[in-house]
């Protein structure tokens, strides 16, 4: 099972840049180029400017990133802690009118290939990213500037019933994201609540929540740097890497939907592609495009949802169905890929396969390389996209349960199965390899 430590993290010094807020982004993979643009006019000292470095002509931008880092690093902007610690993190939130926290902690965990050292994926990864990702990694000498998210199942939350008392007084760092939620950490250096958490996690399994493609380029990473044959001092080796853990059990838990818009088709008309579907879905046709019809798919996308399998479908010319799987036996013969039972009773799989693949001919191939599909996180999004596209469906949240059962069958679900909310800040706490001088 895989271990963790402390480490001797990387932050902004809050006396020099004052609030985090101005300096702390979402993900990588969540800025687009307005996004790119809102940060860097936000503030000259923005980590975007290390994490997602735009592109000058007659410049590389992973070696900018490196040079920024460096300068930081000189100035003061981001010092480094003296004492290994672990980071307890708090994400305190707004979901369904309800205020609720999110708990876990950050360490350094130790890297193992999948399946085997109790780490397990479940979603498939793009190359594009990882390539990216590897780059700025090698750029800035094994910077880590977000986080892997991970999940361990512990009903009896011990790990973080051994940090809770370290939560009494004020974080030693805190910030708000874009979405007005609010991130706490406290550092933790105690001998004794540390042990506790490495006793506690090395009996579990670990699942990679969010963060696929910086986990594998991490692997990649190790790789090369022992290939070089390079030699660290510290825990903060290539042989670890920066992770938030967070227990299944805990209740601020909360998965969003990921809905799938589809353009560039050749051709596509509703009425033929329903035509196409129908052996597999019934179809409940809304009627007149309103902002009424809208709330009442997605209720009934929700409710319905609980019991069967079931996708929105949108078009721009204005039409809105609910598609319900008739017969969920059919799965194990229509979906024909050699795959778990519980693989494919997965909403995001059944409609990969069925709609998107067999009535679309949208192959996994065409997912892998981003063709004819884009994302969108909420309903708003899908309907402010639709005038650009040919059509969008509309799916409920993977379960947690079902992000389990998929990592341990040694499973993977289709791009974009999961999205964790809140994300884990990036620049909030970060880490970068100590190699021996």
């Amino acid at each position: 099972m895989p271990r963790v430590f402390p480490f001797r993290a990387l932050h902004f010094d809050v006396a020099k840049i004052g609030s985090l807020d101005k300096v702390v982004s979402q993900p990588y993979d969540k800025i687009n180029e307005a996004t790119q643009q809102k940060y860097y006019e936000r503030d000259p000292k923005h980590i975007v400017r290390i994490a997602k470095t735009k592109d000058e002509p007659g410049k590389d931008k992973y070696a900018e990133a490196g040079k920024t880092l460096e300068a930081w690093l000189a100035d003061g902007t981001i010092v480094r802690e003296k004492e290994p610690a672990i980071w307890i993190s708090h994400q305190v939130f707004k979901f369904n009118g309800e205020t609720r926290t999110r708990k876990g902690f950050v360490a350094i965990g130790e890297l193992a290939e999948f399946g085997k050292g109790g780490v397990h994926a479940h979603e498939k990864t793009l190359l594009a990213p990882k390539k990216d990702r590897f780059a700025l990694m090698t750029a800035t000498k094994g910077l880590t500037e977000g986080h892997i998210f991970m999940l361990y199942s512990d009903p009896k939350n011990a790990a973080n019933s051994a940090l809770d008392p370290f939560t009494k007084g004020p974080p030693t760092l805190e910030a708000k994201d874009d979405y007005g939620e609010i991130h706490r950490a406290w550092r933790v250096t105690d001998p004794k609540a540390i042990a506790a958490v490495q006793a506690d996690l090395a009996a579990r399994d670990i699942f990679i929540a969010d963060g696929h493609h910086r986990y594998e380029v991490a692997l990649q990473y190790r790789e090369e740097c022992k290939k070089q044959g390079l030699k660290c001092e510290g825990n903060e080796t290539y042989d670890r890497r920066m992770m938030t853990f967070i227990n299944m059990e805990d209740p601020g838990m909360v998965i969003f939907p990921t809905h799938r818009l589809v353009s560039g088709l050749k051709t596509f008309e509703a009425k033929e592609f329903l035509s196409k579907i129908a052996p597999f879905f019934s179809a409940k046709d809304y009627g007149k495009y309103t902002e009424a019809t809208r709330r009442e798919l997605v209720e009934d996308l929700r409710i319905e949802g609980q019991v069967k399998h079931c996708f929105g479908f949108a078009t721009p010319a204005g039409g809105l169905w609910l598609l319900t799987l008739i017969d969920d036996k059919m799965l194990d013969t229509e979906i024909r890929d050699q795959r778990a039972p519980e693989w494919k009773r997965l909403d995001v799989a059944i409609l990969h396969s069925l709609i998107l693949d067999r009535a679309l001919g949208i192959t996994p191939e065409m997912v892998e390389q981003e063709k004819h599909m884009s994302y969108a996180r909420h309903a708003d999004e899908v309907w402010a996209a639709l005038p650009k596209v040919q059509a969008a469906f509309l799916l409920n949240p993977t379960k947690l349960a079902e992000v389990k059962v998929i990592s341990e069958k040694g499973e993977r679900m289709p791009q974009k199965s999961t999205d964790f909310y809140p994300k884990l800040l990036t620049g909030f706490i970060m880490n970068r390899v100590s190699f021996a001088r």
